[in-house]
């Protein structure tokens, strides 16, 4: 069925988060959804149950593909994306005072496991009325939503008391006559009709919130328990979590990181995704609104996208502010940290701006290294945003670089960073802390090669590893470009800056002018 012409990308690159764009497209976000991402077949792996992702990488989104995806037939989807959730554990189980952070996480793990199986009963409640004997039904009909709200405040009445101590009758019920039956004839639904379970979590986290940390940390190990357990068996788990604190729980909350932590799919996104993806929503675009000059394109072909999509609208080179050439492909994707919604907004900005000026879709008649730098704040800020609880006043002590040179050794972070004590919360800062803090937000990376022949540095950045980055005192360190205009980094000498990993593909998307 064709899509009505009513129901478009409102922008010619998509919109900035998910969200926006299902209150746009509705019943039609399908027929829009770029579904060659290699992320929508590696989450769907029944080994995969833990994804880690920054904000603005498109978790969301995945989420809501699981909705209609077509790799797993017949499944159902249950997509919990509820706060209260999370905020009804949280409230509780913060007044309880426990001997190890360890208890804490095995207790709300028991929350989760029945939270869990009482989401699937409800989801096969019409196939057989065990399912409603073994769990908190109403016996009336009601939206999703409003289940799960009811169903947390009975939980949390029933099995936490005021004091956040979690009810022994609750490990109990998980091994009930009534429960383990309604678990078994579910396990016999699914061997035909499996269910995958999104989770969702916060986008931001305050790493001194216990509880919140623990709630998380105890998601992640019951979700790594369904899975040894019952993904063989079609109960697909899939926990999301946010990269920016994954670290902490990691080496802090979860008990034991190699048996709940395994091969979790971080969403890190290569250049040839990305720009394939920019490309789709900007064809879906142009397709409803101009004359496209081809019939069609071959996807799993990159030159073919690129010499498409991309070069007769961006060009193939664009001035950068020193009015030198570079590729423009590159050049964009050097001002973000490689993130989907970063790109979409610098291409949208491009494209508003190439409406006024009576030029769209010829981008490259506009100043696009102009437009690129003004826009560079908005995506620093986001980033800043992002990292406001883990880091109090982190907006502030970032400051203590403004000026800096791109270029600098190791050692100059230290020299800096005792400007910014007095921008911590009492007693938190060091000069290891402030190292810490411009690494993982990926204000600061280490020079891996540097051309000075072509004036190129090609360095590495934490938001683009599994791992952390460490940099010592004597490293060559770079600013990322994207912070240049929030700082005001100084540029002379001039370099530019690729942050780029040494990857295949990022060596593809660049060559010599």
């Amino acid at each position: 069925m064709a899509t009505p012409p009513d129901y478009r990308f409102p922008h010619p690159f998509g919109e900035v988060c998910c969200e926006n764009e299902i209150d746009v497209l509705q019943e039609h976000y399908p027929d829009f959804y770029y579904d060659l991402s290699r992320f929508n077949q590696e989450a769907l792996d029944p080994e995969v149950y833990l994804i880690i992702g920054r904000r603005g990488c498109g978790k969301t989104s995945l989420t809501k593909f699981f909705g209609f995806q077509g790799y797993i037939r017949g499944a159902h989807n249950i997509d919990i994306d509820e706060p209260a959730i999370y905020d009804g554990i949280i409230n509780r189980v913060a007044h309880k005072n426990y001997i190890s952070p360890d208890l804490i996480v095995n207790d709300v793990r028991k929350i989760w496991e029945y939270l869990i199986w009482s989401l699937i009963f409800y989801e096969f409640r019409t196939y057989d009325p065990c399912f409603e004997r073994a769990g908190f039904f109403t016996g009336k009909q009601s939206r999703f939503s409003v289940f799960v709200h009811e169903l947390i405040k009975q939980v949390l009445a029933k099995y936490v008391d005021e004091s956040g101590s979690v009810a022994d009758s609750l490990t109990d019920m998980l091994a009930d006559p009534l429960f383990s039956r309604a678990k078994e004839r579910a396990l016999a639904i699914t061997r035909t009709e499996p269910v995958i379970i999104a989770i969702d979590t916060f986008e931001r986290y305050d790493r001194n919130n216990d509880a919140m940390m623990a709630v998380t940390a105890a998601l992640i190990q019951a979700a790594s328990k369904f899975n040894v357990a019952y993904a063989h068996r079609g109960i697909h788990i899939k926990a999301f979590v946010s990269a920016e604190i994954f670290p902490y729980i990691q080496e802090g909350n979860i008990p034991n990181t190699t048996k709940f932590i395994r091969d979790p799919l971080y969403m890190l996104w290569k250049p040839k995704d990305l720009i394939r993806l920019i490309a789709w929503r900007f064809y879906k675009y142009l397709g409803t609104e101009h004359a496209l000059p081809f019939k069609d394109v071959n996807w799993d072909d990159f030159d073919e996208v690129r010499a498409k999509l991309w070069t007769p609208y961006f060009g193939d080179t664009i001035k950068n502010l020193r009015g030198e050439p570079e590729q423009s492909l590159p050049y964009i994707l050097r001002h973000t940290q490689m993130r989907p919604r970063q790109l979409v907004i610098l291409c949208n900005r491009i494209a508003k701006v190439a409406s006024k000026e009576n030029v769209f879709p010829k981008f490259y008649k506009l100043n696009i290294a102009q437009i690129v730098a003004e826009s560079e704040a908005t995506l620093a800020d986001e980033v800043l945003n992002s990292y406001s609880l883990i880091y109090p006043g982190v907006g502030e002590i970032v400051t203590a670089l403004t000026s800096a040179p791109a270029i600098f050794k190791g050692n100059y972070i230290d020299q800096v960073a005792k400007r910014t004590s007095r921008n911590w919360p009492d007693g938190s800062y060091t000069a290891l802390a402030f190292r810490r803090l411009v690494t993982e937000l990926g204000i600061v990376g280490r020079a891996r090669e540097m051309n000075e022949k072509e004036k190129i540095v090609e360095a590495d950045f934490e938001y683009a590893m599994n791992d952390r980055l460490v940099l010592t005192e004597t490293d060559t360190c770079v600013i990322h470009p994207m912070f240049y205009t929030k700082l005001q980094t100084q540029r002379d000498p001039f370099h530019i800056v690729y942050p780029f990993p040494d990857h295949q593909d990022y060596q593809h998307i660049h060559k010599k002018v």
